[in-house]
């Protein structure tokens, strides 16, 4: 049949074989129109639809993903995906965590009431010429008799919820590389249990960072830049950087350290590293007093950064909003004061020496899981004016992998038969 109609084309002459191929182009061109202006159109008034790509929407392809699965698990899917996420310890091969998501194809469910066909596609890889290498994954999610975009918002917001309280306790931190980029990476979570500072002073600040955190909307309609700046200043080891880790934790945001200090960092990167920062987020600049243009205009620096570019972009007309900033210094008075101003930096809360109860509460915790010195000699091997970090270093004095109750003198390691 093949060869005959081959043959019979043969025959035919070229301006015949040409206008048969205008004629089907014209149909197909028709076709498409009478489509696009009729049942496709009704398909899209009728229905809503979204797609999300890894590519450009890698966190809510993610949620998506695990929400879909958890939705069709009382289905009997035979075609699955294997994906794995690792834990807080990348090192942990045992540990590692496995889901199953449904496999590339259609897919069709209920959401409120209303049909919801759900596709999941694998794009190959682009040509050799496009900077983008990797195939791209995508759920596309189409919501029959429908009109509010509102429920697509709905499905997100819950897959968002979902997707987190299945995950871990984790908290994500980025650095800059060399390149102006952000490098993640997972660290332990720190609780709220675990700083030793005043009752008082933690309920303040935390207090604090949640009336501002539930505020955006009060910011948006008294017209305020939505930012918030704390100082944390006091001696050495009080505990500073770990505050903010346990802040970070309680409010599950991401916490960015930002590099002040060489010659590659510049106003225009540190502003443009700042802009790329996810919302909300923690931004922290730790040891800005070791900053010589913080704390004095005048001074000389090899530093690319200046005293301008650190106020613009802390609180300047292009300045990253939807941030809580964190700056810590051991000696706050060498500070220039147009850093420390009000809408730069809204609440200062000074870190003392621990006192002796949370020394106490320090020592209490410990003594759980390790053998230490009662208390009253506990205290006396301090120094007068002690930090917790003095405390845990009494504390885990000694080879702790050989000696998991420590080396101290005096003391009887605790063993189990």
């Amino acid at each position: 049949m093949a060869t005959n109609l081959f043959e019979l084309a043969k025959a035919l002459p070229p301006w015949m074989i040409l206008g048969f191929g205008v004629v089907a182009g014209g149909l197909r061109t028709a076709w498409t129109f009478i489509y696009e202006h009729t049942i496709g159109y009704a398909m899209t008034r009728v229905s809503l639809s979204l797609t999300v790509e890894d590519v450009e929407h890698r966190e809510a392809y993610l949620w998506l993903s695990h929400w879909v699965e958890d939705n069709l698990r009382h289905r009997r899917i035979n075609s699955l995906l294997l994906r794995k996420h690792e834990d807080d310890d990348d090192n942990s091969q045992e540990r590692a965590q496995f889901r199953l998501i449904p496999e590339y194809g259609t897919y069709y469910m209920k959401y409120k009431k209303r049909l919801m066909v759900i596709e999941h596609r694998k794009d190959g890889p682009p040509n050799s010429n496009m900077t983008r290498t990797r195939p791209t994954h995508s759920m596309r999610m189409q919501i029959w008799l429908a009109w509010d975009r509102n429920l697509m918002l709905d499905i997100i917001r819950e897959a968002k919820v979902a997707y987190e309280d299945s995950q871990p306790a984790r908290v994500e931190y980025f650095r800059s590389d060399q390149y102006g980029d952000w490098i993640g990476e997972v660290i332990s979570p720190r609780s709220l249990e675990s700083v030793y500072h005043p009752a008082e002073l933690i309920q303040d600040l935390i207090g604090d960072v949640r009336t501002y955190l539930e505020s955006k909307k009060i910011y948006g309609e008294l017209g305020m830049p939505y930012r918030r700046g704390y100082l944390l200043a006091g001696p050495p080891g009080t505990g500073k950087s770990s505050l903010i880790l346990a802040i970070a934790t309680n409010f599950k945001l991401p916490i960015y350290s930002v590099p002040l200090r060489g010659t590659e960092m510049t106003g225009e990167r540190l502003l443009q590293l700042l802009s790329n920062c996810r919302k909300p987020s923690l931004i922290a600049l730790e040891d800005v007093d070791c900053l010589k243009v913080a704390t004095s205009r005048t001074s000389k620096s090899t530093d690319g950064l200046t005293m301008a570019d650190l106020l613009n972009v802390i609180d300047g007309i292009g300045a990253s909003e939807d941030r809580v900033l964190f700056m810590t210094a051991n000696h706050p008075e060498k500070l220039d004061v147009a850093l420390t101003r009000a809408g730069r930096v809204d609440r200062k809360f000074y870190i003392d020496y621990a006192q002796d109860e949370e020394l106490r509460s320090f020592h209490s915790r410990i003594a759980r899981h390790y053998a230490v010195l009662p208390w009253p000699e506990f205290r006396d091997a301090l120094p007068a004016q002690a930090t917790i970090a003095d405390a845990q270093a009494l504390a885990f004095k000694g080879d702790i992998q050989c000696n998991p109750c420590l080396a101290l003198p005096g003391i009887t390691r605790k063993t189990s038969r």
